[in-house]
């Protein structure tokens, strides 16, 4: 916004702040700085003037004379040692100086009355044309003048008669006036260049004035974008202000509710503090805040005592000025920005602009901070309501969800006492309770029903009541032994679209709830009836259950029966696979032998379609071999007789082998394998092949989860239990509900006619084992195998990680 013209600010030009007294403060101390040159000056003169008097003059005249120049280097060196030793005030210097034209003057009309030379009075000229040029002081100068001119005439009156004296008299009108002009040219020259000095330093604090004003500017700037809890952030900028441009105080009123009332919110030292404290509060169109946001416009006061607006505050008692800025968001008025100073007249109508863009910043501030603690309280209620819920779902038992509702409702309605009520016939029962003292046996509590009361009121209505002050009400039900209720709330408990008792919240002062405060509290009401239809849910799905466990016991013992048989066909799938496999064997054996024969035969390798024929006739009986071997695995596992020939093996070691094995799918598929096992890990004892097959197998199915490009990592750390290992990808991750399934016998993902014929191809195909086969493997071992995944993503990949635990020494059993 605009800042519009401030009444009452004074209008200053930074010229005119350059006073008389400035200029003759600067002319003293100007003196000053030129005695002690001058001091030195003259000692060294009448040094020279003694000897050259011993020298020159007549031996009755010379003593005299040398002893006064001699006196008088004594006094122009004892002055220049008082000026080195103590400082003397300003406003003396031009005396002093007169004193030393005063007593150079002396020496030189001495001389004229002893030697009684008309030549001599050449002398005396030059003394009054050096007191011109030394002196500042008109009133020195005319002292010295009428000295010189008086000692002279009567110095020429005591001696003969002459000519020359009227002739040496016209020079000695000449040398005033000569004296008179040089003064009055230097003066004026000296005071002009003190005038234009003293102004470029007005200017020079102008422009540093104007710096601090940006810089507080900006400083706010930083603090709205870095602090959005609103009462940090306004003493936070209060004291800003106040340091940057060294006010008295200031302060930040908000208007409250009613916006009839502009409350203290921050403020500076103790009298913020005291106002915080106190909740001072100021009306609207009452004293200078008030005048501020009644017009909406900056109100400027140059001197307090002489403005009938203004209201003395005991908190700041030297307010002398008060500038009160407005904190306007469009035409929405949010507060006053106060700035008060103990000197009169200290803000100028320039400086309004300024501080009201600072208003300006502060407004911003506000309303970004109210937004944030309005998306505080949401995402607080939310997150409230969320843990109520839960309750709900984890727990059946009222009290403690009744209990959970009232305390998590504290944090966001205040509130003194709190009950949940439930009608039974003609009386209200107290089924929760919070605040209640504990002597008072609350589930022995009970408030009559009677026509036209609150709980009538609210029954009918089914909506919120709201009672500022209890005391107004006639019809109030007092509970004995229990404070004097003031402000009440009271929301109603509906289920299945009827009344069946009362939320109540008391306060113990007359402090009604806000609009806010009754929406908040009957969401919650809403989460206690809820516990109160689960509680009757509760005893009805309680009363089935006991029906169902009957039911249940009858068929237990044909599922028993029905499991005794799958658990023997099972056995018989197994034992078939088993003679499947190994039949198998033979002729596989076979094929892979002669299409290998056939690989190395040059007539093939020469002819390219013979030769990708025979690759695939090769790579199908290398593929059909190992589902093969791995179904005996599966068989072996099964029937407990898997061979384990245990020795120490270096994990590193096992993955380094298995990462050359691998390194063509890799490459081919684009995916990086990092291996970040510690040199510190220690060796397990585990028989190596079936370890080897063991990771081959994790490695295979991340591989085969995990898009192009992707990352396979593979860490391992020590464990309670011995190693751990864990195979982690970056692929399309597992569904938590079939986390255990993929470690079963035959269990595909998605779709079996979908799946490709490569094991290492995105979501390729296979018999369903390699996870069976690698759990069972680390259970041979003594050791422990699971997955951990957030969920399946194709889109966004979460990655699975499988854990593997091996004992360092397993007590291995093997099973023939």
């Amino acid at each position: 916004m605009t800042a519009r013209p401030a009444a009452g600010c004074v209008e200053r030009d930074p010229s005119s702040e350059i006073s008389e007294p400035d200029i003759r403060a600067a002319l003293d101390a100007y003196t000053l700085d030129s005695l002690r040159p001058i001091s030195v000056t003259l000692a060294l003169y009448y040094l020279v003037m003694a000897l050259s008097h011993l020298l020159v003059l007549p031996p009755d005249i010379a003593p005299i004379m040398a002893a006064v120049a001699g006196f008088s280097v004594a006094l122009a060196l004892g002055l220049r040692f008082i000026l080195s030793r103590w400082a003397i005030p300003a406003r003396r210097a031009h005396a002093i100086m007169g004193g030393m034209v005063m007593l150079t003057l002396f020496n030189t009309l001495l001389h004229l009355y002893l030697v009684a030379e008309v030549r001599q009075t050449t002398n005396v000229m030059l003394v009054i044309t050096a007191a011109g040029l030394l002196l500042l002081s008109d009133r020195w100068l005319i002292i010295s003048i009428v000295a010189a001119l008086g000692g002279w005439g009567l110095i020429v009156a005591s001696l003969p008669p002459s000519e020359e004296w009227s002739h040496f008299a016209f020079a000695m009108f000449s040398s005033v006036m000569l004296s008179v002009i040089v003064h009055i040219v230097r003066v004026r020259t000296f005071r002009r260049l003190e005038y234009l000095r003293l102004q470029d330093v007005r200017q020079k604090q102008e422009l540093e004035h104007r710096a601090v004003q940006m810089e507080t500017s900006i400083g706010v700037g930083q603090r709205i974008i870095t602090l959005l809890d609103l009462d940090t952030l306004l003493n936070q900028v209060a004291e800003l202000i106040k340091e940057r441009y060294g006010f008295y105080f200031v302060g930040i009123f908000l208007l409250d509710e009613s916006r009839t009332q502009l409350v203290a919110r921050a403020g500076t030292g103790e009298a913020g503090q005291t106002l915080r404290e106190q909740g001072h509060r100021q009306p609207v169109g009452q004293g200078v805040i008030g005048a501020a946001a009644q017009q909406q416009q900056a109100v400027c006061v140059a001197d307090v005592r002489a403005d009938p607006r203004f209201v003395p505050n005991l908190a700041i008692p030297e307010t002398r000025s008060e500038l009160a800025l407005p904190l306007l968001l469009g035409e929405t008025l949010l507060g006053v920005l106060d700035i008060s100073s103990d000197a009169i007249a200290a803000f100028r109508e320039e400086d309004v602009p300024v501080l009201q863009l600072l208003a300006d910043q502060v407004t911003i501030a506000i309303q970004n901070a109210f937004l944030y603690e309005g998306e505080k309280a949401r995402r607080l209620l939310a997150e409230t309501l969320y843990e109520v819920g839960r309750a709900l779902s984890r727990t059946l038992d009222l009290e403690e969800v009744l209990d959970l509702i009232l305390r998590q409702l504290t944090t966001l309605v205040p509130y003194d006492r709190a009950a949940v009520m439930l009608q039974n016939e003609e009386t209200l029962e107290f089924v929760a309770t919070r605040g209640f003292p504990a002597e008072i046996a609350i589930h022995h509590l009970r408030v009559s029903i009677k026509d036209q009361d609150v709980f009538q009121d609210i029954y009918e209505t089914q909506r919120p009541l709201v009672i500022a002050d209890v005391k107004a009400r006639p019809d109030w039900q007092y509970v004995d032994g229990l404070t004097q209720t003031r402000a009440w709330l009271g929301v109603p408990l509906i289920r299945s679209g009827e009344v069946i008792g009362m939320l109540s919240l008391a306060r113990l002062e007359p402090l009604a709830y806000s609009d806010e405060e009754i929406n908040l509290t009957t969401a919650f009401a809403g989460q206690a009836a809820l516990a109160l239809e689960n509680a009757r849910l509760y005893d009805n799905i309680t009363r089935f259950n006991q029906q169902l466990e009957g039911m249940v016991a009858e068929r237990t013992e044909a599922l028993q029966e029905a499991y005794s048989k799958l658990e023997r066909l099972d056995r018989t799938k197994s034992d078939f696979i088993g003679v499947v496999s190994h039949e198998l064997r033979t002729p596989l054996t076979v094929l892979q032998g002669y299409s290998q024969i056939l690989l190395r035969d040059g007539d093939i390798k020469d002819n390219e379609y013979h030769l990708q024929m025979v690759s695939g006739i090769h790579s199908g009986a290398v593929r059909l071999h190992e589902i093969v071997n791995a179904m005996l695995d599966m068989v072996k596992i099964d029937s407990r007789s898997l061979q384990l020939s245990p020795e120490p093996l270096h994990l590193a070691r096992v993955f380094a082998r298995l990462r050359d094995r691998l390194a063509d799918p890799l490459r081919e598929r684009q995916l990086t394998l990092e291996l970040a096992l510690p040199d510190s890990l220690p060796p397990v004892t585990a028989d190596r092949e079936a370890l080897e097959k063991l990771f081959d197998q994790l490695l295979i199915n991340a591989i085969k989860y995990t898009p192009d490009g992707g990352r396979l990592t593979v860490t391992g750390q020590p464990h309670a239990e011995g190693v751990e290992v864990v195979v982690s990808d970056t692929g399309i991750g597992i569904d938590p509900a079939m986390q255990e399934l993929i470690f079963t016998k035959f269990y595909q993902t998605g779709k079996v006619e979908l799946h490709s014929s490569s094991k290492t191809k995105f979501k390729g195909g296979g018999p369903g084992l390699g996870l069976a086969i690698a759990r069972g493997i680390v259970e041979a071992h003594g050791g422990r195998l699971w997955v951990e995944s957030p969920g399946c993503d194709e889109e966004t990949c979460p990655g699975s990680a499988f854990h593997v635990v091996l004992p360092l020494h397993p007590a291995i059993k093997e099973e023939g």
